[in-house]
């Protein structure tokens, strides 16, 4: 499945060049348990825990395949005064979630 523009933004702002084409490759691909291919919610939610780390991308796309809630934590929350706190909305593109590209 075809990454839409803003992952495609987000990956070229994130990552090193030399990943990229891993990345897009990796995140492309993603499926969740049943083997369904990941939706663009779950594939934004992996690029955004990923923190832009090859190893802890390739970590959450795996995890897409056993449990996607954790993804969605991972992307989506942040622990504020010790309680996870939802600061994105990442079923809409990277720039109406939080304006980052």
């Amino acid at each position: 499945m075809a990454l839409t523009e803003d992952m495609v933004r987000y990956i070229d702002a994130t990552f090193a060049a030399e990943d990229r084409a891993a990345v897009t490759q990796l995140v492309s691909n993603a499926t969740i348990h049943d083997g369904s291919p990941a939706g663009p919610r779950l594939k934004r939610c992996a690029l955004v825990g990923s923190r832009g780390s090859m190893a802890t991308l390739e970590y959450l796309v795996g995890l897409l395949r056993v449990d996607w809630r954790d993804v969605i934590l991972a992307g989506e929350y942040e622990s504020r005064n010790s309680k996870l706190t939802k600061v994105r909305d990442l079923t809409v593109p990277f720039e109406e979630s939080y304006g980052e590209t």
